[in-house]
Parts: C-alpha cells; structure tokens; sequence
C-alpha cells in the first residue's frame, strides 16, 4: 500500500541517517582514543557503521527514494541529541551505550516488517551489532567497577539520557509516527523497553533508573 511504502522509507531514512551520525561519533572516538588498540576497534567500528549506512541508503534508492530527503526529517532530533557531549566518563560512555541500544533494538523490529531484500541486509547490520554490544556492556561494566559509586552514577546518567532523548525529539515528533504506521506498533514499543531494561540490568541498574546492589550483607551477588 502506499501509505505503508510511504512510511518504510521514512523510517529508513531515520535509520540511515542513525547509522551516519553512529559512524561520525566511532570515527571521533578513534581520533581520541588513548591506546592503539582502542584506536583499531573504533575504526573498525567506523568502518562498519559506514557500511550500515550505505546499506540503507541503498535500500532507499531501491524503493526509489531520495536518500537525502528521506533522512532530512530525521536531522535535528538526531543532531540534537548526539550534539550533548559531557565530561563524566560514566555519563558519556551510557549515553553512548544506551542510545546504541535503541538503534539495536529498532533493527530487531524492521526485520519483522520489512521486505525480504531488506531483512537480508538487517540481518547483516544485527550481526555486526551484537559484537559492538559484547564489547561496550564488557567496557562499561569495566569503567563502573573502578569508578566510585559507579552504579550509582550509571543509574543518574540513564536517567538524564532518556530526559535528553525526548527532549531532542519534542520538535521532529511528526517524522517519528512513520514507525508507527509501519505496521507492528506494540511490538516496536516492547522491544524497545525490554532492550533498555536488559542494558540497565547488565550494568547494575534496576527499575526506575536504581542502581542494584552488588552485595546483600555479607553476601556478594553474581554479576
């Protein structure tokens, strides 16, 4: 139908343009980066997100889109909210850690209503996704274990996190409905909120942004 069709680009233009922004940030991480073995995996991450990207773009232009104009609506709520730079590792690295995740997340939905062509390539994306996830959770659990009240700091920042995230897409809400009309709104809403609350578990954080002891009186818990 042409309102689904309609729809589907614009949510690849949103995804295309995640993926460039995602590939600008892995190439600054790379620029800055302390080691040469962390300046290696963050251009590869690059590299790869550079790949997602085009891959997208591709699909637009198959469905006879406009790349560019698929991706303009997409830009300010995006730009905005990449555009918060901190100077708290903690914060930092789950602002990075989390909004990665709803773009993973959002992988997982589209290759449910997509079409076969594109779900081939998600299913690439996905693959490359599930190791830079390994490798952040394995990097954030790492940082929070040597950082006074790491835990505590995490929970602080996921809760600033989301605070900035609707607060970047409180003018671009019109463009964000497409995933709506897609098709599968439930399921979107339900992957959306189990991967962020299986993040915040893998890093010590509860519910309502709390962070989970690591230890109950004597007794120190697993993980």
């Amino acid at each position: 139908m042409p309102t689904t069709n309609t729809a589907m680009i614009q949510v690849l233009g949103a995804i295309a343009y995640g993926e460039r922004k995602a590939y600008e940030n892995a190439k600054a991480d790379a620029e800055t980066a302390a080691t040469e073995d962390e300046r290696r995996w963050h251009r590869q991450v690059a590299a790869e997100e550079l790949r997602h990207h085009k891959g997208f773009v591709k699909r637009l232009e198959a469905l006879g889109a406009d790349p560019e104009r698929a991706m303009a609506p997409y830009e300010q709520a995006l730009d905005t909210y990449h555009a918060r730079r901190s100077d708290d590792d903690v914060e930092a690295a789950v602002f990075a850690y989390l909004g990665e995740g709803i773009a993973d997340d959002l992988l997982q939905w589209l290759r449910e209503v997509a079409d076969a062509d594109t779900v081939a390539f998600v299913d690439t994306v996905i693959e490359d996704e599930v190791g830079h996830e390994a490798a952040a959770t394995e990097a954030l659990r790492e940082l929070l274990s040597r950082t006074p009240h790491g835990r505590a700091r995490a929970a602080r920042a996921a809760r600033v996190m989301h605070t900035h995230m609707v607060w970047s897409g409180r003018r671009g809400a019109a463009p964000m409905l497409a995933f709506l009309r897609v098709g599968r709104p439930l399921d979107l809403v339900r992957v959306i909120v189990a991967g962020q609350a299986r993040r915040l578990r893998a890093i010590g954080v509860g519910p309502l942004w709390t962070p989970v002891p690591d230890r109950i009186g004597p007794l120190k818990l697993a993980g």
